[in-house]
């Protein structure tokens, strides 16, 4: 799970239920963007309970989607992943927006042990900006996009072994479930669960299985994330850590009516 794939036409796209659930999922990210709040939540922050109602019925739009598309594949297509199973809960996971690091920030902000939460992602993201930069001449602007040495940076990172500070290590699930990112919804592994260990000789070649968005929801998502005026680091220990300290200053997001 290092880079999230450029978005490509699923086999199933053209099914009634497919365009049914892109076209609810677009009506519903729409309305996040056109709330009057976003280009202040920066100086404000505060959203309205419809940012979180409209966000979260987009993201149960894609999970109905991804069912679908999962089931349209065949019996050649099983997928292998399991509840409980979290060998690639060790990725950094990129591609994360706003919206989604909001969403995950307002899920945890309650929580007992959120301090830890965020000092251990911060401790990741430090780990993974100091493999980067050991990669980088100096004076070099660090390397973003699609350049190799993201991938090559985040296997020397999985290679540690070190488990997604939302994991549950006594279970093996994932305590932001519900509202996870789509990098993370979006993965699938056709191979036995052991070979998506890094510690594993077939981890760089097992097969994996990837569910799309099409662009127009990708494009949507760009759309959020300009009018918050705010674009967090783009993995998720990175974003987490820096939208609670830059951000909200370890306030809670406030929840407007």
């Amino acid at each position: 799970m290092l880079e999230p794939t450029p978005p490509r036409a699923e086999p199933a796209a053209n099914e009634p239920f497919y365009r049914e659930q892109i076209a609810e999922m677009t009506r519903q990210l729409e309305a996040v963007r056109d709330l009057p709040e976003l280009p202040a939540f920066r100086s404000t922050g505060r959203l309205p309970a419809a940012f979180f109602e409209h966000f979260n019925a987009a993201l149960a739009c894609y999970d109905r989607l991804i069912e679908f598309v999962l089931a349209a594949d065949g019996p050649d297509e099983a997928i292998q992943c399991r509840k409980g199973c979290s060998n690639c809960c060790i990725d950094l996971v990129r591609g994360i927006t706003t919206p989604e690091i909001i969403n995950i920030y307002h899920h945890v902000r309650t929580w007992p042990d959120v301090k830890q939460l965020f000092e251990y992602h911060r401790d990741s993201a430090e780990l993974f900006m100091n493999i980067l930069s050991v990669m980088t001449k100096p004076g070099e602007e660090p390397p973003g996009g699609r350049d190799p040495r993201i991938a090559e940076a985040h296997v020397r990172f999985n290679s540690m072994n070190r488990r997604c500070g939302f994991l549950d290590a006594e279970t093996g699930c994932c305590r932001i479930y519900p509202v996870r990112p789509v990098a993370c919804r979006y993965f699938f592994s056709l191979d036995p669960p052991e070979t998506c260990s890094p510690l594993h000789v077939l981890y760089l070649e097992r097969r994996t299985r990837t569910v799309h968005l099409p662009e127009e929801i990708h494009a949507l998502l760009r759309e959020i994330d300009h009018r918050f005026g705010f674009r967090p680091l783009n993995f998720l220990a990175g974003a987490f850590c820096q939208f609670a300290a830059e951000v909200m200053r370890t306030r809670p997001i406030q929840i407007g009516q």
